[in-house]
């Protein structure tokens, strides 16, 4: 009698429990959905992953986010969560992926149902349409992932020494650079050991790595801008930044926290907080002229090894500037 007493009690306590996670996955759902939805045609942004602008895989990283879900940035990341879905099995929620310009998952959107995904077009913007559409992305789908079930396999990521992380192996470029300062404590990863190399750094993040490098403190945590509120996740490292003079807000009051940081805003960044001095030769870009803001700035930088232009003799200013490019900038600055 004991023992089916206590199977029956197993039995409910997995049902209820079975109940309650359904109820949390289908709220997610929906929350990411409206989330998503609020963006309808917001404009393409190659690079982008801001309501300024998203492009694909920006747009799927930025709306879970806002729900509490983190994921990778790029598309060929985001296709390697989760399970994959079957066609005939898609969910609202799930990751649909194309192949479009290139092999592979070059184009990432989220099913919300009865046929429909919504994504970043470079054409439409923020937009709704069939995963089946004869003309387009029909014969161009790839698969699909479930993330939000997926979740929890990432819990149960080992929790690896301060400088190490699962996504950054030993033959990835700027290992060297993040292990040092993760070592360091100059740069924090995200939970469960994962550091998302490829994502865009935000303003508020490059902040809060500032704030590491020079030991910053601020414990008033108060703000003047319009869109930092004294409970902002990064308020106390605004504030200090800010106080110290290497960062300077928008006309408007804003900070724009979330924002992602360019490349020449990372040299005006680091010329402030590092004093750097100018360098013996000139460095001429077909992008940069003597009477950009920034051209000073980023001629210390070139000039002295900190960044380098590219092949096509530009240095592409407004270009995103994602983590580890920032955390290699900063290795190289630091060993000056």
């Amino acid at each position: 009698m004991y023992r089916k007493f206590l199977l029956s009690i197993t039995l409910i306590m997995s049902l209820v429990f079975t109940m309650f996670s359904s109820q949390a996955v289908a709220a997610t759902q929906d929350a990411i959905i409206n989330t998503a939805n609020k963006y309808l045609g917001i404009p393409y942004q190659f690079g982008g992953n801001t309501p300024n602008g998203f492009d694909c895989s920006g747009f799927i990283w930025y709306v879970f986010r806002e729900n509490g879900v983190e994921l990778p940035r790029t598309a060929d990341e985001q296709f390697r969560l989760g399970q994959a879905v079957q066609k005939s099995e898609l969910s609202k929620g799930d990751l649909v992926f194309f192949e479009t310009y290139k092999p592979g998952p070059s184009h990432s959107g989220m099913y919300l149902g009865n046929g429909q995904f919504i994504s970043a077009t470079s054409s439409r913007g923020i937009a709704i349409a069939s995963v089946n559409d004869p003309s387009y992305w029909g014969p161009r789908y790839l698969g699909a992932r479930r993330v939000l079930q997926g979740q929890p396999e990432q819990v149960v990521l080992s929790v690896l020494p301060p400088g190490l992380y699962h996504d950054v192996s030993k033959d990835h470029w700027a290992y060297n650079e993040i292990k040092v300062l993760g070592e360091q404590k100059m740069i924090n990863g995200f939970p469960n050991s994962m550091f998302y190399p490829e994502n865009n750094l935000t303003r508020a993040q490059a902040a809060i790595i500032i704030g590491n490098v020079k030991g910053l403190t601020n414990e008033t945590q108060t703000s003047n801008f319009s869109d930092v509120p004294s409970d902002f996740w990064a308020a106390n490292a605004i504030s200090a930044a800010v106080e110290a003079g290497y960062f300077i807000g928008f006309e408007d009051g804003t900070f724009k926290p979330d924002e992602n940081l360019t490349r020449e805003q990372v040299a005006v960044l680091f010329t402030r907080v590092f004093n750097i001095a100018e360098g013996e030769m000139v460095i001429p870009f077909n992008d940069l002229s003597e009477s950009d803001w920034s051209y000073i700035a980023i001629q210390k930088l070139v000039s002295n090894g900190i960044a380098i232009g590219f092949a096509d003799h530009t240095y592409r200013p407004k270009e995103a500037v994602n983590r580890a490019q920032f955390v290699v900038f900063l290795s190289r600055i630091m060993d000056k």
